[in-house]
C-alpha cells in the first residue's frame, strides 16, 4: 500500500498534476508494489522558474531491495519530472519511509500480503540500464 505525496511547483497547472499522478502510478507499480496506490500531487510556494520536486513515498516494511526499488523509482519519477516540469536530476528528491503492517489499516482490514504484488527485483531500473 504505496502512500506517495509528490510536491510540485504552484505554477503547475491541474491537467499536468493529472498527467504527474498517472505516470507515478505506473512508476510505483513497477517498483514497490503493483496495487493499492495512493497518490496525491499538490503544490507547494515556488518562484517561476523553479523546477523542484519532493516526492515521500510510503511503503510497508518487508519487501526487501529497498536501495534498489528507490533507486529504480528514481529513474523513472525522473523521466516524468523532465518531461512534465523540465526537472533536472539534482532537483529531484525523492525519500521513502517505511512503516510496519500493524502501522497502518485500509478498509478496516489488514493489509494484503507483499508477495503477490510486489515486483520482481530483477525486473527493476538500474542506472547501468537506465544509460
Amino acid at each position: 500500500m504505496p502512500i506517495v505525496r509528490i510536491d510540485v511547483p504552484e505554477w503547475l497547472g491541474r491537467e499536468q498534476r493529472v498527467d504527474i499522478r498517472a505516470a507515478m502510478h505506473g512508476c510505483i507499480a513497477r517498483t514497490w508494489f503493483k496495487e493499492h496506490i495512493w497518490i496525491a500531487v499538490r503544490s507547494y510556494t515556488s518562484e517561476p522558474e523553479e523546477r523542484t520536486i519532493i516526492m515521500t513515498v510510503e511503503v510497508r516494511d518487508g519487501r526487501g531491495h529497498e536501495k534498489e526499488r528507490t533507486e529504480a523509482l528514481f529513474l523513472e519519477a525522473h523521466e516524468v519530472f523532465e518531461r512534465v516540469v523540465g526537472t533536472p536530476p539534482d532537483e529531484l528528491i525523492v525519500l521513502c519511509r517505511k512503516f510496519g503492517q500493524d502501522d497502518c489499516i485500509s478498509g478496516g482490514d489488514q493489509l494484503p500480503p507483499l508477495d503477490d504484488a510486489t515486483p520482481d527485483v530483477s525486473a527493476l531500473r538500474t542506472r547501468g540500464k537506465a544509460a
